[in-house]
């Protein structure tokens, strides 16, 4: 039996950040990680660029494996099958087995599989999750592609396809517009236009019913139409990958997601949770769910690293630790000329008879601003990433209102008159003068 004093399970964004953090803590402490993957911590967010090709293996990698050794950290390739909490060990899928002092769980995200639809077990099936993904899926080739679902993995995926040289890229989403929980319809409509002008057919409310084909994927059959393709790229989604966490007795929550306190502890004694895996806070909305982006996994893995490292030491009541405050949810991608940035509420989420949209087209620039009670509530971009920013802020300050609470900012008056320039020139405005108090 291996014995660890931290042992973290995933090796992606928030398992690598949490080993980074716990060494940097408590360098004394021996750290492992497991992972199914033998690769180092990479930008999963840049894997479109890297099917593209305007990416290499190398640009992908954020920490190669010669910085895990500098710090300490020891990395293996193994899949762990059980957990045991009260002896604190984890049994591997070879039969070993690993004794731990502190746990911290980083087993992401799986892709969504329609395993039971006819074909989607031939040849030609892919998903974009891992750089084994797009590797085997630029080394099948082809010239005709069909992508399932409009979300980011969707859109991006789609452009990957079509800078990678494909003539053909259709992307299928069953919904009556694209990423409709981000996205306004109106929004939706002009980023149909967007990447049509770029070369991607755009088909919605259109299900996807079977794959065509015998021995290999030879085309997608829809409730109107079959597609002939060479190649598949389902992008219907992810969810928290908590198998192991479950079968532990580890509590999750509504969305199926881990719950942890803002320490990132589990309801198990010396067991912390992490990224994609993990519930957290929506700070636009203050509702929990699984938020499953790069950027708070993070932070995330190095609150886990922090506090599990402090632990390990016994001085957590030495030593504050760090709190993870929740997650920002941005739909945004800026790929091959393409920015789309999406946040807060959509048209349909205002409240009813207190919501104001303002919105403007302008030298391939469509912005879309929803208010409610005259405060900022989301925002909708394409073609520009401009004030993001401020729009980021307000929305997230106005979020934070709550009753006999102080307010953060102020309606923008006559709103219903003004352009949305206007209105951005005073929320601009209102920056300033908070920064000058």
């Amino acid at each position: 039996m291996r014995k660890t004093d931290i042992l973290i399970l995933g090796n992606g964004a928030a398992g690598s950040s949490a080993a980074f953090a716990a060494k940097q803590t408590a360098p004394e402490l021996n750290v492992l990680v497991l992972s199914k993957e033998d690769e180092p911590v990479y930008s999963a967010p840049a894997l479109p660029d890297l099917l593209s090709g305007e990416l290499t293996r190398a640009q992908v990698t954020v920490s190669p494996w010669d910085d895990y050794r500098n710090a300490g950290i020891e990395a293996l390739c193994a899949s762990a099958v059980r957990i045991d909490a009260g002896t604190r060990t984890v049994i591997l899928e070879n039969g070993g087995e690993v004794s731990y002092g502190e746990l911290i769980l980083a087993t992401g995200s799986q892709p969504i599989r329609l395993r039971k639809m006819q074909g989607t077990g031939l040849p030609g099936n892919f998903v974009m999750k891992t750089i084994a993904d797009v590797e085997d899926m630029a080394a099948y080739g082809g010239s005709r592609a069909v992508v399932v679902g409009s979300g980011a993995i969707g859109i991006e995926g789609s452009m990957a396809l079509k800078a990678r040289g494909f003539e053909q890229v259709v992307m299928v989403e069953a919904l009556e517009w694209l990423s409709p929980k981000s996205l306004d319809r109106a929004t939706s409509d002009e980023l149909k236009a967007k990447l049509e002008s770029f070369g991607v057919k755009v088909l919605t409310g259109e299900a996807v019913q079977g794959v065509l084909g015998e021995t290999k994927v030879e085309g997608v059959r829809t409730e109107k139409r079959d597609i002939p393709c060479d190649l598949i790229l389902w992008g219907i989604g992810m969810r928290p990958d908590t198998e192991l966490a479950k079968a532990a007795g580890i509590e999750c929550g509504a969305s199926g997601a881990i719950l942890t306190d803002d320490h990132m502890r589990t309801n198990l004694p010396h067991v912390y949770a992490c990224g994609d895996c993990t519930e957290s806070v929506d700070v636009f909305s203050g509702q929990r769910g699984a938020y499953l982006f790069w950027e708070p996994a993070r932070r995330g893995g190095a609150a886990a690293g922090v506090n599990a490292a402090e632990e390990g030491q016994d001085v957590r009541q030495e030593n504050r630790p760090r709190v993870f405050l929740g997650t920002t949810p941005f739909f945004l991608t800026n790929k091959g000329g393409l920015s789309i940035l999406a946040m807060g509420r959509t048209e349909a989420q205002l409240a009813e008879g207190r919501g104001t949209v303002l919105e403007e087209k302008k030298d391939g620039v469509y912005r879309r601003l929803l208010f409610e009670d005259g405060k900022l509530a989301g925002a909708q971009m394409l073609g520009t990433l401009e004030d993001a920013d401020l729009f980021a802020a307000q929305i997230r300050k106005n979020a934070m209102q709550r009753e006999d609470t102080w307010d953060l900012t102020e309606p923008v008056p006559n709103l219903e008159q003004l352009s949305l320039q206007e209105a951005v020139f005073f929320l601009r405005k209102q920056r300033r003068n908070a920064f000058s108090k």
